[in-house]
Protein backbone atom coordinates (compact mmCIF):
# COMPACT_ATOMS: atom_id res chain seq x y z
CA UNK A 1 0.00 0.00 0.00
CA UNK A 2 2.99 2.13 0.85
CA UNK A 3 3.77 2.27 -2.74
CA UNK A 4 0.04 3.27 -4.03
CA UNK A 5 0.69 6.47 -1.69
CA UNK A 6 4.38 7.37 -2.98
CA UNK A 7 2.64 7.02 -6.67
CA UNK A 8 -0.17 8.72 -5.98
CA UNK A 9 2.02 11.42 -4.82
CA UNK A 10 4.02 11.54 -7.67
CA UNK A 11 1.57 11.99 -10.26
CA UNK A 12 -0.17 14.05 -8.15
CA UNK A 13 2.36 16.76 -7.95
CA UNK A 14 3.01 16.57 -11.62
CA UNK A 15 -0.50 16.86 -12.18
CA UNK A 16 0.28 20.23 -9.86
CA UNK A 17 2.91 21.54 -11.49
CA UNK A 18 1.87 21.35 -15.24
CA UNK A 19 -1.45 22.95 -13.93
CA UNK A 20 -0.28 25.60 -12.04
CA UNK A 21 2.92 25.75 -13.90
CA UNK A 22 1.22 26.09 -17.26
CA UNK A 23 -1.42 29.02 -16.08
CA UNK A 24 1.39 31.03 -14.53
CA UNK A 25 3.52 31.00 -17.70
CA UNK A 26 -0.18 31.76 -19.64
CA UNK A 27 -0.27 34.44 -17.28
CA UNK A 28 2.99 36.10 -16.45
CA UNK A 29 4.99 35.32 -19.84
CA UNK A 30 2.84 34.45 -22.58
CA UNK A 31 -0.08 37.12 -22.58
CA UNK A 32 2.36 40.24 -21.88
CA UNK A 33 4.28 38.81 -24.67
CA UNK A 34 1.90 38.40 -27.07
CA UNK A 35 0.06 42.14 -26.19
CA UNK A 36 3.33 43.15 -26.72
CA UNK A 37 4.17 42.40 -29.85
CA UNK A 38 1.31 41.90 -31.68
CA UNK A 39 0.03 44.43 -34.38
CA UNK A 40 -3.08 44.72 -32.85
CA UNK A 41 -4.90 44.21 -29.43
CA UNK A 42 -7.52 42.30 -31.19
CA UNK A 43 -4.71 39.35 -32.65
CA UNK A 44 -3.30 39.57 -29.06
CA UNK A 45 -6.15 38.73 -27.87
CA UNK A 46 -6.90 35.59 -30.89
CA UNK A 47 -4.06 34.16 -30.37
CA UNK A 48 -3.59 34.25 -27.19
CA UNK A 49 -7.59 33.07 -26.76
CA UNK A 50 -6.08 30.33 -29.12
CA UNK A 51 -3.48 28.93 -26.91
CA UNK A 52 -6.15 29.69 -24.00
CA UNK A 53 -8.13 27.13 -25.72
CA UNK A 54 -5.54 24.49 -25.96
CA UNK A 55 -4.79 24.70 -22.81
CA UNK A 56 -8.06 23.84 -21.20
CA UNK A 57 -7.87 20.35 -21.83
CA UNK A 58 -4.51 20.18 -19.99
CA UNK A 59 -6.39 21.82 -16.93
CA UNK A 60 -8.92 19.22 -17.33
CA UNK A 61 -6.94 16.23 -17.13
CA UNK A 62 -4.68 17.28 -14.31
CA UNK A 63 -7.63 18.26 -12.54
CA UNK A 64 -8.79 15.09 -12.62
CA UNK A 65 -5.41 13.04 -12.56
CA UNK A 66 -5.25 15.21 -8.99
CA UNK A 67 -8.48 13.57 -8.17
CA UNK A 68 -7.70 10.72 -8.97
CA UNK A 69 -4.53 10.52 -7.18
CA UNK A 70 -6.72 11.83 -3.50
CA UNK A 71 -8.61 8.66 -4.52
CA UNK A 72 -5.55 6.71 -4.59
CA UNK A 73 -3.98 7.95 -1.78
CA UNK A 74 -7.45 7.33 0.65
CA UNK A 75 -7.30 3.81 -0.74
CA UNK A 76 -3.73 3.05 0.20
CA UNK A 77 -4.04 4.74 3.32
CA UNK A 78 -4.12 1.86 6.32
CA UNK A 79 -7.20 3.52 8.09
CA UNK A 80 -9.02 5.15 4.78
CA UNK A 81 -8.77 8.79 6.00
CA UNK A 82 -7.46 11.97 4.44
CA UNK A 83 -5.85 14.31 6.91
CA UNK A 84 -7.48 17.73 6.49
CA UNK A 85 -4.20 19.17 4.62
CA UNK A 86 -5.38 16.05 1.93
CA UNK A 87 -8.70 16.58 2.17
CA UNK A 88 -8.96 20.35 1.88
CA UNK A 89 -6.23 20.14 -1.20
CA UNK A 90 -9.18 17.97 -3.60
CA UNK A 91 -11.13 20.24 -2.30
CA UNK A 92 -9.41 23.39 -3.81
CA UNK A 93 -8.65 20.69 -6.95
CA UNK A 94 -11.96 19.83 -7.69
CA UNK A 95 -13.49 23.99 -7.21
CA UNK A 96 -10.48 24.85 -10.00
CA UNK A 97 -11.42 21.65 -11.88
CA UNK A 98 -15.52 23.50 -11.96
CA UNK A 99 -13.85 27.01 -12.42
CA UNK A 100 -12.03 25.93 -15.33
CA UNK A 101 -14.73 23.70 -16.73
CA UNK A 102 -17.10 27.00 -16.40
CA UNK A 103 -14.59 29.35 -18.52
CA UNK A 104 -13.66 26.88 -20.94
CA UNK A 105 -16.79 25.47 -21.75
CA UNK A 106 -19.24 28.59 -20.93
CA UNK A 107 -17.11 31.41 -21.31
CA UNK A 108 -14.66 30.57 -24.04
CA UNK A 109 -17.74 29.65 -25.91
CA UNK A 110 -19.53 33.10 -25.59
CA UNK A 111 -16.48 35.19 -26.64
CA UNK A 112 -16.13 32.65 -29.46
CA UNK A 113 -19.49 33.36 -30.74
CA UNK A 114 -19.57 37.41 -29.84
CA UNK A 115 -16.32 37.21 -32.23
CA UNK A 116 -17.41 35.32 -34.81
CA UNK A 117 -20.66 37.51 -35.08
CA UNK A 118 -18.49 40.79 -35.41
CA UNK A 119 -16.78 40.29 -38.77
CA UNK A 120 -14.80 43.36 -38.15
CA UNK A 121 -13.39 42.63 -35.01
CA UNK A 122 -14.34 43.99 -31.33
CA UNK A 123 -12.09 46.78 -31.94
CA UNK A 124 -14.15 48.01 -34.56
CA UNK A 125 -17.44 48.08 -32.20
CA UNK A 126 -18.41 51.31 -30.52
CA UNK A 127 -17.01 51.21 -27.11
CA UNK A 128 -21.01 51.90 -26.18
CA UNK A 129 -22.17 49.35 -27.89
CA UNK A 130 -24.09 46.50 -26.14
CA UNK A 131 -22.03 43.80 -27.59
CA UNK A 132 -18.99 45.06 -26.70
CA UNK A 133 -20.05 46.09 -23.21
CA UNK A 134 -20.93 42.47 -22.91
CA UNK A 135 -17.86 40.95 -24.65
CA UNK A 136 -15.42 43.40 -22.00
CA UNK A 137 -17.64 41.80 -19.31
CA UNK A 138 -17.35 37.96 -20.26
CA UNK A 139 -13.39 39.02 -20.90
CA UNK A 140 -13.14 40.38 -17.31
CA UNK A 141 -14.74 37.89 -15.80
CA UNK A 142 -12.56 34.77 -17.55
CA UNK A 143 -9.45 36.77 -16.47
CA UNK A 144 -10.97 37.11 -12.69
CA UNK A 145 -11.68 33.04 -13.07
CA UNK A 146 -8.08 32.56 -14.56
CA UNK A 147 -6.78 34.61 -11.29
CA UNK A 148 -8.47 32.90 -8.65
CA UNK A 149 -7.85 29.50 -10.30
CA UNK A 150 -4.16 30.61 -10.04
CA UNK A 151 -4.14 31.81 -6.47
CA UNK A 152 -5.94 28.34 -5.59
CA UNK A 153 -3.42 26.73 -7.26
CA UNK A 154 -0.83 28.55 -5.31
CA UNK A 155 -2.27 27.59 -2.28
CA UNK A 156 -2.50 23.77 -3.18
CA UNK A 157 1.24 23.78 -3.82
CA UNK A 158 2.41 25.12 -0.58
CA UNK A 159 -0.49 22.65 0.92
CA UNK A 160 1.04 19.57 -0.56
CA UNK A 161 4.49 20.90 0.18
CA UNK A 162 3.83 21.53 3.80
CA UNK A 163 2.06 17.91 4.36
CA UNK A 164 2.25 15.93 6.94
Amino acid sequence: MRNLVTFSAIIEILAITIWVGGMAALAFIAAPVIFQTAITRESAGKTFGLILKRFHPVMYICGVVILFAGAMRWAGSYNHRLNASEFTRYIIAFLMLGISLFSGVVISRKLDRMRSRMPAGIDHVAKDDPRRVEFNNLHRLSMTLMSFNLLLGFAMVVMFALRD
